[in-house]
C-alpha cells in the first residue's frame, strides 16, 4: 500500500499556567491508502493534537508532515487551507452542522466548485448514505447518527484522499455506531486513507490498524 500521510519525528509543546507540556513527543507514522487506522489511547495522550497536525490545523514545533507528497511545512496559511479543503475531510465528534442550514446545505457548504456543483453532489452524497429524505431537514430535526453521516457526507464533498475523524462515534449508540464503522470500511476500501481517532475497543476492533499513544508517544501498532 502506499503512503498517503507521511510524519517524522513530530514533536508539539503548549504552555499552560505557565507549565510546558510536551503533547507529541518524537512521532513518526506512514498512514497508506485502502486502510482504516484506529488511534487509541487515554484522554490527554496526544490523539487529537497528532490528529490537528496530520491535517494541517496546527504546525509541529519540529519534525515534518507530507501528505500526498506535499511537505506542509511549506505552505502558508491560504495554501494550507486549499489542501485541507481539497484533500483531507474532517470528521468530528460533536458533528459541527450549521443548525439553520438544512443537511444538503451543510453538505455543499465546503464544495470548492460552487453552490450549483455541491448542490448536486450534496444530494448524491446523501443518497448514497441512506439519507435521501432528509436531505431538507435541519441538524435539529435529524437523529444522531443521521447528523453524523451528515458530518461524514460533509467531509466527503470534495473527495478527499485523507479521512481524518476525531470520536467520532462518542455520541452514539451500538447500532449506529456499527452502521457508521461500516461506512468508514467501506470508504477505506474506496482507496482513501482513513484515520479514527477513538477510545472505543469496538472501534479498534473493526480497523485493519492499530496506534496507540501514551503520554505524547506513539507506543505500538499493530
Amino acid at each position: 500500500m502506499t503512503p498517503t500521510v507521511i510524519a517524522t519525528q513530530l514533536c508539539k509543546a503548549y504552555t499552560t499556567a505557565g507549565a510546558r507540556v510536551e503533547v507529541l513527543r518524537d512521532v513518526s507514522v506512514e498512514l497508506s491508502a485502502g486502510q482504516l487506522t484506529a488511534l487509541v489511547g487515554r484522554s490527554g495522550s496526544g490523539k487529537s493534537s497528532l490528529l490537528s497536525v496530520l491535517g494541517a490545523l496546527t504546525l509541529p514545533d519540529s519534525g515534518s508532515v507530507r501528505v500526498n507528497g506535499v511537505d506542509l511545512a511549506g505552505l502558508g496559511s491560504a495554501a494550507a487551507a486549499r489542501l485541507r479543503g481539497e484533500q483531507i475531510g474532517f470528521v468530528f465528534q460533536a458533528f459541527n452542522l450549521l443548525p439553520h442550514l438544512t443537511a444538503a446545505q451543510n453538505v455543499a457548504l465546503p464544495h470548492r466548485r460552487g453552490v450549483r456543483a455541491g448542490a448536486t453532489r450534496a444530494r448524491e452524497l446523501l443518497g448514497r448514505l441512506g439519507l435521501a429524505e432528509r436531505a431538507g431537514h435541519r441538524p435539529g430535526e435529524l437523529s444522531a447518527g443521521e447528523q453524523q453521516r451528515v458530518a461524514l457526507a460533509r467531509a466527503l464533498v470534495n473527495e478527499p484522499s485523507v479521512i481524518l475523524a476525531d470520536e467520532p462515534t462518542g455520541n452514539l449508540d451500538g447500532e449506529t455506531e456499527q452502521q457508521l464503522l461500516a461506512l468508514f470500511r467501506q470508504i477505506a476500501g474506496e482507496g482513501r486513507t482513513v484515520l479514527v481517532v477513538t477510545h472505543n475497543d469496538a472501534v479498534a476492533a473493526s480497523a485493519d490498524r492499530v496506534l496507540r499513544m501514551h503520554a505524547g508517544r506513539l507506543e505500538a501498532a499493530a
